[in-house]
């Protein structure tokens, strides 16, 4: 049983917050971090009875940020294009995190 349709309000908040400014880049991946390694755990609870490999998930979280996005993004990702506000890619990644959210879109998926 998957408990990812919890964390995308959550996630949802995070963007909006950071999109307003309240918080920064760095707050912002501190928290998403958090939320993969909640995820983590969960999933290692549920898995505590499988064989020992299936302990060692690959599995991260991936961020959904609109509609269309079918890969979804890893923290790592986002953390990497918003270091430079100014660089293209920051620009088009707050466009649709702005898009996103407005459209309801913005998902977690841990995979």
């Amino acid at each position: 049983m998957s408990h990812q349709p919890h964390y995308s309000p959550m996630a949802r908040q995070l963007f909006g917050q950071f999109l307003d400014q309240e918080i920064d880049r760095d707050t912002l991946i501190g928290r998403l971090q958090e939320m993969e390694l909640q995820l983590q755990a969960d999933a290692d609870d549920e898995m505590e009875d499988e064989s020992e490999e299936a302990l060692e998930s690959t599995r991260s979280l991936r961020i959904r940020i609109f509609g269309g996005d079918t890969q979804g993004m890893s923290i790592r990702e986002i953390e990497q294009d918003l270091q430079d506000p100014s660089h293209p890619n920051a620009q088009i990644l707050m466009r649709g995190i702005a898009f996103g959210l407005a459209e309801d879109e913005l998902k977690v998926h841990y995979e």
